[in-house]
């Protein structure tokens, strides 16, 4: 049912992020990804399952592939805090992160 409802609530907020305002777009990833994650659907490979899918939602958005799991210990511990505040419906320390991976996009 939580999975259920993740799913709707990403489809409902799909349209505005797509029209490219960035704010919202924004907030599209984070939620995709915080709320996923505090789901937590299966017993193992959350963390690998909702980076595939950021992946993939990044494509059907058109934006570049950017860098997911935190390489440095300074920045995992940022992201779980970020995870944890998602957890309590806080979105913005994700935003936050979302909006210093695209400005660090991946070119390829």
């Amino acid at each position: 049912m939580l999975m259920r409802d993740y799913a709707l609530d990403l489809q409902a907020r799909w349209p505005a992020a797509a029209s490219g305002k960035s704010d919202l777009l924004l907030e599209l990833l984070a939620f995709a990804e915080g709320r996923f994650l505090t789901v937590h659907p299966f017993r193992d490979f959350n963390g690998r399952t909702i980076r595939v899918f950021l992946l993939e939602l990044l494509r059907r958005l058109d934006l570049p592939r950017v860098e997911l799991a935190p390489q440095t210990e300074a920045g995992r511990a940022e992201y779980f805090t970020a995870l944890e505040a998602a957890d309590r419906r806080d979105l913005q320390p994700l935003v936050d992160i979302w909006r210093d991976r695209l400005a660090h996009a991946i070119t390829v």
